[in-house]
């Protein structure tokens, strides 16, 4: 977020820009991404000089993500990873960040929200739900959640696939009977055809 300095006293330099602020409310400029915008006019005699426009948000990730994700974070991002933190740990670090990243096991209640002093600007829940975050409180302090509806998708198919064709070929009850020390040999009288379509 750009700091901006209310100045009477202060003269423009060729290295600042005087300028009245008027932050966009997009994501993207929200997170620094983009430039804010401005008005060149003084309203009210007041004017207002720039100081950075380059200051990173704070991300915390408060569950393990894959190294991947959490290297295209640090790009544009300072990252926080802290796992297992307890609600009063969330609490405490909360009012420093920007962005929280969560998979299921942090519950993000109302408490956390409250916390932030109305820093945190969007709750990122990595993967479909999002019943362990208060959406109630999120929409009183401003706050995007966002998830990732079709995470698991193809997980969930595979694993579907899976499961038919262990039945199809008895697989739990061959290895059932191995486990117990007997052989298992059985002659499928069926034949399992999966039509793709």
């Amino acid at each position: 977020m750009a700091a901006a300095a209310s100045s009477t006293s202060l003269k423009p330099s060729p290295s600042t820009t005087t300028a009245s602020w008027m932050p966009n409310r997009s994501l993207s400029t929200t997170f620094g991404v983009t430039a804010l915008s401005f008005r060149q006019s003084e309203p009210r005699g007041r004017r207002f000089v720039v100081l950075s426009m380059d200051a990173k948000p704070t991300v915390l990730v408060a569950e393990k993500l894959g190294e991947a994700g959490v290297k295209l974070l640090k790009d544009f991002a300072n990252v926080d990873c802290s796992y297992n933190l307890s609600p009063e740990e969330l609490c405490t670090k909360i009012s420093l960040c920007d962005a929280l990243i969560v998979r299921s096991g942090t519950k993000v209640s109302r408490e956390v929200f409250e916390s932030s002093g109305g820093r945190l600007k969007v709750v990122g829940r990595a993967g479909v739900g999002i019943d362990n975050v208060d959406l109630a409180a999120a929409t009183e302090h401003g706050c995007l959640v966002v998830n990732a509806p079709t995470a698991n998708t193809v997980a969930a198919a595979e694993h579907g696939i899976a499961l038919l064709t262990a039945m199809a070929r008895n697989i739990a009850q061959a290895d059932a009977s191995v486990k117990a020390g007997n052989s298992y040999i059985i002659v499928s009288t069926h034949t399992f055809i999966c039509y793709v379509f």
